[in-house]
């Protein structure tokens, strides 16, 4: 079975707070503990990996422990602080998270993408899931995702005619339409961050222009028999999205 990429851990974790009775939940009766019976059903498994249908390795257990924590600090689950032993791990859905659940909006990243296009959030989540299944082909689409998520972000939120009727606009004759990535990226951070510095364009330039090279390296792979690296998938994904929180998010 493919293992779940860190949104489908979420997503998992919010239902099964959403449906519990009563309606709180422990951080390691859910995620389950290495070695251990874990869950209160006699079933050897945590409720999560019982909803999920998986059961949890070393490092499953840690992305879903990096996924409960993300929530938190979201604010779509929080912590009860009523129960003893280890209260703050005593955790309930908020109504955010319960939003959350209906929309599938997760994060900022998220919500800003969902305003652009919905379809945005599924290329984003494809993208992860290609990532955690780790065959080589799925790898390369994880990579080509995250260069397609780039390019949509920017050729909807900074399109064509946006960015050639700016004020002083010079056509660039390295690109066929006189629009550089570089003119996107200003256009975007302009709309959606209002103020924008040097510095801050230069990041977002720089982690885009990695994510196509890493793209086009693993493109160039698959008409060899060389495999791509998961680690170089997973920093282009990261950096996708270092690019995209450089734009959109104040």
């Amino acid at each position: 079975m493919t293992p779940p990429s860190i949104q489908e851990i979420k997503i998992a974790i919010l239902r099964e707070l959403a449906q519990a009775t009563p309606p709180v939940a422990y951080k390691w009766n859910l995620i389950g503990r290495a070695g251990s019976p874990r869950s209160p059903l006699g079933t050897g498994q945590s409720r999560l990996e019982s909803r999920l249908g998986i059961t949890f390795d070393d490092e499953l257990r840690a992305l879903a422990s990096q996924a409960f924590d993300q929530l938190r600090t979201a604010g779509l689950i929080r912590s009860t602080y009523s129960l003893d032993p280890d209260p703050e791990n005593w955790v309930q859905i908020t109504d955010a998270g319960l939003e959350a659940l209906r929309t599938g909006v997760l994060d900022e990243l998220d919500s800003v993408l969902n305003k652009i296009d919905p379809h945005l959030l599924e290329i984003r989540r494809g993208a992860w899931s290609a990532l955690a299944s780790g065959q080589p082909d799925s790898l390369r689409q994880a990579a080509h995702s995250a260069r397609e998520l780039l390019e949509q972000v920017l050729k909807q939120a900074a399109p064509d005619d946006e960015v050639k009727g700016k004020p002083g606009f010079q056509p660039d004759r390295s690109s066929k339409n006189g629009v550089t990535r570089k003119m996107r990226l200003k256009l975007v951070m302009e709309k959606y961050r209002l103020s924008i510095s040097d510095a801050d364009l230069r990041i977002a330039e720089a982690a885009s222009e990695l994510v196509f090279v890493v793209d086009a390296k693993l493109q160039g792979l698959s008409h060899s028999r060389s495999e791509p690296r998961r680690e170089d998938v997973k920093t282009a994904l990261e950096t996708a999205e270092i690019a995209l929180r450089q734009v959109l998010l104040r």
